[in-house]
């Protein structure tokens, strides 16, 4: 008798390993957003003596007053002209200085794609507003010398203020 419960105990716990096992099989990743092809509209926001930075203006989404996702490429200088280093699609928080990478694609220096690990969807970190993230932010966050944010929260940027001078 306790045998036999023994043996109905562990043929139910192998049989529910068996479907949890096959659930999670059966479960298809996501799939990761695609970095824009060619190198069409990248435009420069930074340049050292080894590296160039780009990000393209055509890839920016905004989904509510103050994120905005927007694709980073940066280029290494080579006596050829120059080649990819890495692609990330890079999502800002405009109201407070926070940023994560999304997707990141790196390459080798033949231009391949590496086929290792990357982490994806990190967790949000504050950064300097005076490094390389900083100058894309400036780049994302600000059109036409206006930060990007809840624009209501800011009467000076709804209604900007009138000139009473007269001369």
């Amino acid at each position: 008798m306790k045998r036999e419960r023994v043996v109905i105990v562990f043929a139910v716990c192998f049989m529910l390993f068996v479907l949890s096992s096959w659930a999670f099989a059966q479960t298809t990743v996501p799939e990761q957003p695609k970095a824009p092809a060619g190198d069409q509209n990248w435009t420069v926001y930074l340049e050292s003596e080894n590296r160039k930075y780009y990000f393209n203006p055509a890839s920016e989404e905004r989904f509510d007053e103050a994120k905005v996702r927007v694709w980073e490429k940066i280029a290494a200088k080579n006596k050829d002209g120059e080649s990819d280093i890495v692609k990330s699609l890079i999502e800002f928080n405009c109201a407070s200085s926070k940023y994560r990478i999304v997707a990141s694609r790196e390459f080798d220096v033949s231009g391949q794609e590496k086929p290792e690990v990357r982490l994806e969807n990190e967790p949000w970190q504050y950064f300097n507003l005076e490094t390389v993230l900083g100058a894309l932010y400036d780049n994302v966050c600000y059109k036409h010398g206006t930060k990007i944010q809840k624009l209501k929260s800011i009467p000076s940027l709804v209604a900007p203020a009138k000139d009473t001078e007269k001369p």
